[in-house]
């Protein structure tokens, strides 16, 4: 499969991004609502295919049931606060800070895991946060803005940790039962804690837009856990760098978003850094 489920884990997450951006933009869909019709579409895309892919049902020990928990209320908070961001900020103004989650979890895993461990990658996460420094520029923000900006702190915070979860989970689960299990558990929060609090009808638009974000999610969250699989949550973290680039392209041309110039010269800066230390011996 060479790295086809790396690039199609970076290419989801980018497209899904988007689609949920244009749905706030031009439909107005209200966030909690985005969120519960991402996860219904999410978990009964997943569902579907495991129902028809045949497979079967697994034990799951008390271990496995401490990390699926772990899972479920870290990216539960993950995507409620990233929920509650991507409505207040520009795709172009979030991923500065965006770009950070691959690399921090890059660094966890490579002090967790020795197996794991070579010279290039670390200097290549060491060399990426440097270089996502550097293209933050201080802009003046909006009070919305600002309240955005610390919700994405939270959520880059809580989804740098999960990974390592999934890492460890991978010796017990398959791929495609962990993501339904991830899934399911974040619906049944999001309907329990996270409900609507006002009654906005939702249009044909709206759901359009969710359901179609959802079906492309629901790829991304089942071939990353390939991809951490197969090649190492460290090779995979270094590969979800080259992230920033396509959704800076989406930013400009798709959402017609000013995306600054240090912020793609950045974003170029760490595709070069990601490729030079993936193919060095």
């Amino acid at each position: 499969m060479g790295f086809t489920y790396l690039l199609t884990s970076i290419i989801a997450e980018s497209v899904g991004k988007t689609i949920d951006k244009l749905n706030f933009r031009r439909n107005k869909i209200d966030p909690r609502q985005s969120l519960l019709l991402a996860f219904t579409v999410m978990t009964a895309s997943v569902l579907s295919y495991t129902i028809l892919t045949k497979q079967t049902f697994p034990h799951i020990s008390l271990t496995a049931a401490i990390l699926l928990v772990g899972i479920a209320l870290f990216s539960f908070g993950g995507n409620v606060f990233d929920e509650l961001s991507l409505q207040k900020d520009d795709l172009s103004l979030r991923e500065p800070l965006v770009d950070f989650e691959p690399i921090a979890t890059g660094l966890i895993a490579y002090l967790l895991f020795p197996e794991e461990r070579k010279t290039a990658f670390l200097v290549a996460f060491i060399l990426g946060a440097l270089i996502v420094r550097w293209g933050i520029h201080r802009r003046k923000l909006r009070s919305g803005q600002a309240r955005g900006m610390f919700y994405l702190w939270v959520a880059v915070i809580l989804y740098a940790i999960v990974p390592v979860f999934y890492k460890e989970i991978l010796d017990y689960l398959s791929p495609t039962y962990i993501a339904l299990f991830r899934l399911s558990s974040i619906l049944l929060l999001l309907i329990l804690f996270f409900r609507p609090k006002r009654r906005k009808r939702l249009t044909g638009k709206m759901i359009g837009y969710g359901t179609l974000a959802g079906v492309v999610y629901a790829v991304g969250a089942v071939v990353s856990l390939y991809a951490i699989q197969l090649y190492g949550l460290v090779l995979t973290m270094l590969f979800l760098m080259l992230g920033p680039a396509l959704r800076y392209l989406a930013g400009q041309f798709v959402l017609r978003e000013k995306v600054r110039r240090g912020e793609v010269l950045s974003s170029l800066m760490l595709t070069l850094v990601v490729a030079i230390a993936a193919f060095m011996k």
